[in-house]
C-alpha cells in the first residue's frame, strides 16, 4: 500500500466513523441496537489504527529509534545508507554505542581529544591486561595531565560502519566512560551537528 491510497483508506474510514455516530445519537434509541453499534465502532476504531500504522510504518519507525535513542545514550537512528545520526543525551553530551574487537563499548563523542581513549575497564574487558601495558604516552586533559598506554584495535563496528587497525590508547587512571577522539573522526567522510543530532557520513 502506498502512502496516497493508505491515506485515502483513513479519510474514508473517518467519514464512516463519523456518518455511523451521527445515525447512532439521531435514531438508535435501544440499548440492544446501541451495544451492536458500539462494538462496531470498536472494531471500526481498531481498523483504521491498523490502517493507520500499516501506512505510516516507516515513519512510525523512525520515530521509535528515535525515542529508543534518546532513552538509551549511544544507540544510532535515522540510519541511512552511509550515515548514522545520534540524540543529544538529556546531560548534554553525544554518545556512540560500539562494537570493539566484538565487545559492546559505550563512547563520549569527544572532538576535543585526539585519541580513542579506553577506560581501563573498558580496556580490560576487549583483552587488555592493563598492569602489562606501558603508561607512556602523554595526555593534557581538564583534570591536568594523564598517561596512556598506546594500543591498536582490530575493528570497531557501528552498525553496519566498520574500522580496521586503528590506535587507540588505554587510560592509566580510572574514567567513567570511554572517549571517542579524532582518531576516530578523522577516519569518516564528515560529520555534522545540528540541532541536537549528530550525524556521521563513512563509506559504506
Amino acid at each position: 500500500m502506498n502512502p496516497e491510497d493508505g491515506k485515502s483508506l483513513i479519510l474514508n474510514a473517518l467519514v464512516l466513523l463519523l456518518l455511523l455516530s451521527f445515525l447512532a445519537w439521531k435514531y438508535l434509541r435501544t440499548g440492544e441496537i446501541r451495544r451492536i453499534l458500539r462494538h462496531a465502532l470498536i472494531w471500526l476504531g481498531i481498523f483504521l489504527a491498523v490502517t493507520i500504522a500499516h501506512s505510516y510504518r516507516f515513519e512510525l519507525g523512525q520515530i521509535r529509534d528515535r525515542v529508543l535513542a534518546n532513552l538509551l545514550p549511544g544507540r544510532s537512528f535515522k540510519k541511512e545508507t552511509g550515515a548514522m545520526s545520534f540524540q543529544l543525551s538529556p546531560d548534554g553530551h553525544f554518545y556512540i554505542q560500539a562494537r570493539v574487537n566484538g565487545v559492546e563499548v559505550r563512547f563520549l563523542a569527544d572532538t576535543g581529544a585526539s585519541d580513542i581513549v579506553l577506560s581501563p575497564e573498558a580496556g580490560k574487558n576487549i583483552g587488555f591486561n592493563p598492569d602489562k601495558l606501558s603508561y607512556s604516552r602523554i595526555y593534557n586533559t581538564a583534570n591536568g595531565m594523564g598517561r596512556g598506554a598506546s594500543i591498536v584495535l582490530k575493528e570497531i563496528k557501528i552498525g553496519d560502519f566498520c574500522l580496521n587497525n586503528i590506535s587507540a590508547a588505554v587510560n592509566g587512571s580510572p574514567m567513567s566512560i570511554s572517549l571517542m577522539g579524532m582518531s576516530f573522526f578523522n577516519r569518516l567522510k564528515s560529520y555534522r551537528v545540528k540541532d541536537g543530532i549528530l550525524t556521521i557520513y563513512y563509506d559504506p
